[in-house]
């Protein structure tokens, strides 16, 4: 109960802070009407009225405008604590107060006026002047008040006490419109109340669901960080069998192991492409290219694996030429085939292009189980998984769909699902045709696999404070015939290379070591030892988008766990000159 108290009270604390900040909002519009006003009454009354009071109005409500000012600039130039609102609250209501007052004073001073052709003039300024400012003021009641009852009681008073039957009248008029406005500018101000009301709660409501997603981030990450050290290893240690007894990598049970290895990878690797997208480090590099090839590529890949669980693979091909990243393209086929071959039991899977103007559309279509029409939309979000009952062993983490959507828009091509619930699904990409000719358009030959380096007499140092890690990635360095150091730290690195006659070849250090050392920390230590820069791959299993944008904007080469061997044999290759490229 005390609870809720404390936290309504805080709520009608904050409603009073944003009307009070809508009040100073409206400033300009109470600085520069009633300036106006006051000019232009004054030079119509000019002797017609006491001259002398008119000036002392027309100085009052000019100075009242010019403080108004410096008080717009002080209240939106600062940062405002709560213990100063209560002094803007006072602030606004005096000067509500004293504009009021120096107006309702107009009729005790300047009525009747001296020459009785201004009486209609007097009269009218009379009813407007209380009236003009409601809108104004209503948005903060307690300066609505301090202007309004001040102002519009003289007036009143004054009219009621003329002789004359026309200003009784219009004193009467005024008393009911002052009922009337005082009614109208209290349902004003709760509808503005609620509006302010329902606006923080709102905010309140996204301020929660910010904190989860971020909550929900970081154990990811954790989460993927803690899994990402026994998988690489693991990857490291198998790689070193193989090598070590060849006659398992014919073993059914071993390529039982390697296909789990795989399908963790393939999660993993998952959260990373989302890591990447949501850190903008994804370059799309846009090109002209011919459609076939990367589609017949994507045919002979998937058709015998469509042919194992007992499906039909139709494939229409086209002579296309179009203008897209390939590399992001084909991640976003391959996932969408993925897909299309793990959630279909019977049928078959088409992959197919149509002609749609200066487009090309690229459809995938199965005979699977389909999607709810409800739930069309909500595929496309992370985590998101509809046959939780069928329990594939490869289902995955409900993030391809999502990946799909973010890479589509980076690549500003438009992608549309339509399915039916047990009929089967169709999705379309629709991707630009090339505009130039086909002679200008150049065959891709980077799907040739690249040499692995020759590791013969390298110097490899590894630092890791996992030391399972650490031990397989040394084992398997050393059947690739380097000569490897590793340590668990900076300290335990510094005692091993003191003999070093020689400067290492290469640097292989994960991000994040223990007591709070990091990966830059190593680099910048050897540099100081060796005098010169050594080759560097970092390897981390950090996939927090923070992280990977910080190593992107440093030029890092960086891998994340797991890392496959054949990338890390790739990597090596890509820091050594390329005399020194050879097979292992």
């Amino acid at each position: 109960m005390e609870n809720t108290l404390a936290v309504s009270d805080k709520l009608r604390q904050r409603l009073r802070a944003e009307q009070l900040h809508t009040h100073y909002q409206q400033l300009p519009a109470m600085i520069i009407a009633p300036a106006l006003g006051a000019l232009f009454t004054a030079w119509v009354l000019w002797n017609a009225v006491n001259t002398t009071y008119l000036k002392i109005g027309l100085a009052g409500i000019l100075g009242i405008s010019i403080l108004r000012i410096f008080l717009y600039r002080k209240y939106f130039s600062r940062n405002r604590s709560e213990e100063s609102q209560q002094v803007w609250h006072y602030l606004a209501i005096s000067l509500a107060l004293v504009s009021g007052c120096i107006w309702g004073s107009t009729a005790i001073f300047l009525y009747p006026p001296l020459q009785p052709e201004y009486e209609v003039y007097m009269l009218v300024l009379l009813a407007l002047v209380p009236v003009a400012p409601m809108a104004a003021l209503a948005v903060y009641m307690p300066a609505f008040y301090a202007y309004y009852l001040p102002c519009i009681a003289p007036f009143i008073i004054t009219l009621g006490m003329q002789e004359g039957r026309a200003e009784k009248m219009t004193a009467l008029l005024l008393l009911m419109m002052t009922g009337a406005i005082i009614t109208f500018a209290n349902k004003y101000a709760a509808m503005l109340a609620e509006a302010i009301r329902l606006r923080l709660r709102l905010a309140d409501k996204k301020e929660q669901l910010e904190q989860a997603a971020i909550v929900k981030t970081r154990f990811l990450a954790a989460a993927s960080h803690d899994l990402r050290q026994p998988v690489h290893a693991m990857g490291l240690f198998l790689e070193s069998l193989q090598n070590h007894y060849s006659e398992l990598r014919d073993s059914r049970l071993f390529a039982q192991i390697e296909q789990s290895i795989l399908i963790l990878r393939r999660m993993l690797d998952a959260m990373l492409d989302i890591s990447r997208l949501d850190a903008g480090v994804v370059e799309v590099r846009r090109r002209d290219f011919k459609l076939a090839e990367l589609l017949d590529s994507l045919r002979d890949e998937y058709a015998p694996l469509a042919a194992q669980r007992g499906l039909q693979f139709r494939y229409i091909t086209t002579r296309q030429i179009v203008n897209s990243d390939p590399v992001l393209l084909e991640r976003i086929l391959r996932n969408l085939l993925n897909n299309a071959i793990k959630y279909t039991r019977r049928g078959g899977i088409l992959l197919g292009c149509r002609r749609r103007g200066n487009h090309i559309q690229i459809q995938i279509c199965d005979s699977g189980s389909g999607i709810p029409t409800s739930q069309l939309d909500e595929i496309f979000y992370e985590f998101t998984r509809l046959y939780n009952n069928e329990n594939h062993p490869q289902q995955g983490l409900g993030l391809g769909l999502s990946i799909i959507k973010r890479l589509s828009h980076l690549l500003e091509h438009e992608i549309t699902v339509h399915s039916r619930e047990g009929r089967g699904s169709i999705f379309s990409i629709t991707i630009p045709c090339s505009q130039n000719t086909p002679q200008s358009i150049h065959t891709n030959d980077s799907r040739n696999p690249m040499p692995a380096p020759k590791l013969h007499q390298w110097q490899v140092l590894i630092v890791d404070d996992d030391e399972a890690v650490r031990l397989g990635m040394a084992t398997l360095l050393e059947q690739w015939h380097a000569r490897v150091i590793a340590a668990a730290g900076i300290d335990d690195l510094l005692q091993k290379i003191s003999t070093l006659s020689r400067t290492p070849n290469l640097l292989i250090v994960d991000y994040r070591l223990a007591h709070g050392k990091t990966a830059q920390d190593v680099i910048d230590m050897l540099k100081t030892e060796f005098k010169q820069q050594i080759p560097v791959i970092i390897i981390t299993g950090d996939t927090a988008p923070a992280r990977i944008r910080e190593a992107h904007d440093a030029n890092h080469l960086l891998l994340h766990k797991p890392v496959a061997p054949e990338k890390l044999k790739a990597c090596i290759s890509s820091l050594l000159p390329a005399d020194q490229v050879a097979g292992l």
